[in-house]
């Protein structure tokens, strides 16, 4: 048993607790006490965070870790120099007259980029992703990828996660090899998980995905009370393609070596798509969404489908976002917020990122840490165990100090805690991680 006394304690639930400590057993909240019944326990188990702020941990929505060191490796190797050569032959023939700031032709240089890593480049890059994640406070992802080699990784992670288990197909036939062997594949894994990981589906995008299979998975996912996510009209390209049946999404297809997909039904409205195939229902997350119109939006939102808000990304790739007033406009406490990024140097931040969002002060300090926090946690269905400090929780904290005269709304200039615990373990002390994965 442990006591964190603290001069501000901001629980996610609404109060502000002030001069309290949390007693913390094995993994959990026992209490909430004043600093001064703190004498009853031992002097060692009692540590004194002086004049410091703590919060829930952060959730993060989107997470591609896999994806973080893109830029940054270069070919070794005369394999890896050969896979880098060929790859950009393809690509430059593939997408020959594509503008550079084309949706379809940024994938096609990340993926490319991505293809010349080694096994052991691509887990080290993984790795660099989650530990600078949980440097930035957060205790709990949600990641999509296919991969198997990342889920071993992450199930032996000290924080909790979701792993989204993304999936494309091109035809009816490839829709049901892919369902079943994905089936076969999650519900093995069920029975192989740690207590911290949870499993849920990731069915691409419109563009990327046959018809075929969102009806199985929606299917599978209502069955089985699994949550599903998607990427949802984030680009100019998967709008142009719904509309008249082909865009430059195709290109990217052929570049991936997958066949022509068309759309079942031609249509101007993703929502309706989407409806019609019976998929949006309020275990669904949606991404991004940027090409969206006011109508649609409210259309979205109404059939109760969750939202990842992915601002960094959707400018660098999409060439297009949502503003943050807009999202709060349409999906109020429904929605969280991803950290994803291709540029060189990514920044993990979920607090930076939302203070940034929030920069005309839509939202208070206590409301804006609830996007990062409960809010999250109850899209993802774990607010029964984390997500606020509430007794009978899990100890998912992070410890910001304040200096001399600041109180706890100095939290919007610290971006990153000195000290994160995950179930009462502490796994970051001043900046450093405390595990090994």
């Amino acid at each position: 048993m442990k006591c964190y006394k603290s001069r501000w304690i901001l629980t996610s639930t609404g109060e502000v607790l002030e001069n309290m400590a949390l007693v913390v057993d094995e993994g959990k909240f026992l209490e909430i006490i004043p600093n001064e019944e703190t004498s009853k326990f031992e002097e060692k188990f009692v540590k004194d965070l002086g004049n410091s702020v703590v919060t829930p941990g952060f959730i993060d929505m989107f997470t591609q870790y896999q994806y973080t060191d893109i830029g940054k490796i270069k070919p070794c190797g005369v394999k890896n120099n050969l896979k880098k050569f060929f790859q950009t032959v393809a690509k430059k023939y593939t997408f020959a007259g594509v503008k550079p700031d084309n949706y379809s032709l940024k994938w096609a240089n990340i993926l490319s980029d991505y293809f010349v890593f080694d096994r052991h480049e691509k887990i080290q890059s993984f790795k660099d992703g989650l530990e600078a994640s949980i440097k930035a406070g957060t205790t709990c992802i949600a990641q999509v990828s296919k991969e198997d080699k990342y889920f071993e990784i992450i199930n032996k992670a000290p924080i909790k996660n979701y792993m989204f288990f993304e999936v494309f197909a091109d035809s009816s036939d490839k829709s049901k090899k892919k369902f079943k062997a994905l089936r076969d594949k999650v519900e093995n894994y069920v029975f192989h998980k740690g207590e911290n990981t949870h499993i849920g589906i990731m069915l691409h995008s419109i563009p990327g995905v046959h018809k075929k299979l969102w009806e199985l998975f929606s299917k599978y996912c209502r069955k089985h009370n699994m949550l599903l996510m998607t990427r949802f009209a984030e680009a100019q390209d998967e709008m142009e393609w719904l509309e008249h049946g082909f865009s430059d999404i195709d290109l990217l297809h052929k570049f991936m070596g997958f066949r022509k997909i068309t759309p079942y039904k031609r249509m101007e409205d993703p929502v309706k798509y989407l409806d019609d195939l019976k998929v949006l229902t309020k275990k669904v997350i949606a991404a991004n969404a940027n090409y969206l119109d006011e109508t649609q939006l409210e259309e979205l939102a109404e059939t109760g489908v969750k939202f990842v808000y992915q601002p960094r990304y959707s400018d660098e790739i999409c060439n297009k976002k949502l503003d943050f007033s807009t999202v709060l406009k349409y999906f109020g406490k429904n929605f969280g917020f991803s950290t994803q990024s291709f540029a060189l140097e990514k920044d993990y931040s979920l607090l930076k990122l939302a203070v940034e969002c929030n920069s005309e002060n839509q939202l208070d300090v206590i409301e804006l840490l609830k996007y990062l926090t409960i809010y999250p946690a109850k899209i993802l269905r774990l607010d029964h165990v984390t997500g606020s400090i509430e007794v009978g929780k899990d100890a998912d904290f992070n410890v910001f100090k304040l200096e001399d005269g600041e109180d706890y709304t100095a939290l919007v200039n610290k971006h990153f805690p000195y000290s994160t615990y995950s179930k009462g373990r502490k796994i970051v002390k001043r900046g450093e991680i405390r595990f090994s994965l």
